[in-house]
């Protein structure tokens, strides 16, 4: 059983500070869901190099997700955050990070386990 809470604004900051330390390098997938676009796949299976909320400048409010590898790098920014929610495995861990806009696009961040054959950085696929 999957259990799903929202992410207090106020939270977000410090929220996505401790999860960019403790997911770096883990697998990700990113996809974004609207109506009028239906599903894009953004990301397919990279390791999380950082993910975080602007905190000055234009895009002050955004979240900034980072996955790949060095030289090689997908930056996709959500500008309008409206509300964070993570779905959690019944064991408390994170499978899912739904991040809504204002325009009720999701964008899906999906942490998928690392298997012990395919450390990222260490023989991974590419």
């Amino acid at each position: 059983m999957h259990h799903t809470r929202e992410i207090p604004r106020e939270g977000w900051a410090d929220y996505l500070a401790l999860l960019s330390n403790l997911e770096r390098d883990h697998w990700v997938r990113i996809e974004t869901e609207s109506a009028d676009f239906g599903d894009q796949p953004l990301a397919g299976r990279l390791p999380l190099v950082e993910i975080g909320l602007e905190s000055k400048g234009s895009d002050r409010g955004a979240v900034e997700i980072i996955v790949g590898r060095p030289g090689g790098e997908v930056t996709h920014r959500v500008l309008k955050p409206d509300h964070i929610y993570a779905d959690e495995s019944e064991s408390g861990e994170l499978e899912c990070l739904d991040i809504e806009d204002a325009d009720h696009v999701k964008t899906l961040i999906y942490f998928e386990p690392v298997r012990a054959s395919e450390e990222p950085g260490i023989g991974a696929p590419s």
